[in-house]
């Protein structure tokens, strides 16, 4: 028998609703295309430190999103153009890198900022949520401050690259359920 997402997500067993969501890599492709969210900031060198200020800036993404899409992040990517050992060297104030959504009045993403405490790749971090209105974006900020050590003399500036991998749903079933909290919270 063939099931759809929907129909996984709207199953009744002895009339109590069964609320499954399917693990994210086994969507349809064509439900659930792959899409990278990157965010770049650059902190200036001023009075031997780099300063993230915390400015909002757009994640660079190759199209709009859509609306009543669910964007499911599966993972972060972080780095700059220094190396790691020069950057936790560095560390005054750990940066931290949170995410806000234009649509629901600058709302955080994420419950807590995360800590840039280290550079990791495709580290795991689980997030779904949906577009509200047209022209929805997601502005990301950093804030932090690195000391000029004596491996970054002659750095004039530090740009931190942030990465995510996500899924766009746009199964009409899931994004339904998903608006109408049809579903745990958690998403694995």
């Amino acid at each position: 028998m063939n099931m759809t997402i929907g129909d996984v997500l709207e199953r009744f067993i002895g009339g109590i609703r069964m609320l499954a969501v399917p693990r994210i890599e086994d969507l349809p492709y064509w439900s659930s295309p792959p899409i990278q969210f990157v965010y770049e900031e650059t902190a200036p060198l001023l009075l031997g430190a780099y300063t993230f200020p915390g400015v909002r800036a757009p994640l660079a993404i190759l199209r709009p999103l859509l609306v009543n899409a669910v964007y499911y992040f599966r993972n972060i990517t972080v780095s700059a153009d220094i190396a790691e050992f020069d950057y936790l060297n560095a560390i005054v104030n750990t940066p931290q890198f949170q995410i806000y959504k234009t649509s629901d009045n600058g709302v955080q993403l994420f419950r807590e900022p995360i800590r840039l405490s280290n550079y990791f790749q495709q580290f795991d971090y689980r997030l779904a949520w949906q577009t509200q209105q047209d022209n929805d974006v997601l502005t990301g900020s950093i804030v932090g401050v690195l000391n000029q050590t004596a491996g970054l003399i002659g750095k004039t500036s530090v740009t931190m690259k942030i990465v995510i991998s996500a899924q766009e749903i746009v199964d009409e079933r899931f994004t339904r359920l998903f608006r109408d909290k049809s579903y745990p919270e958690s998403v694995s």
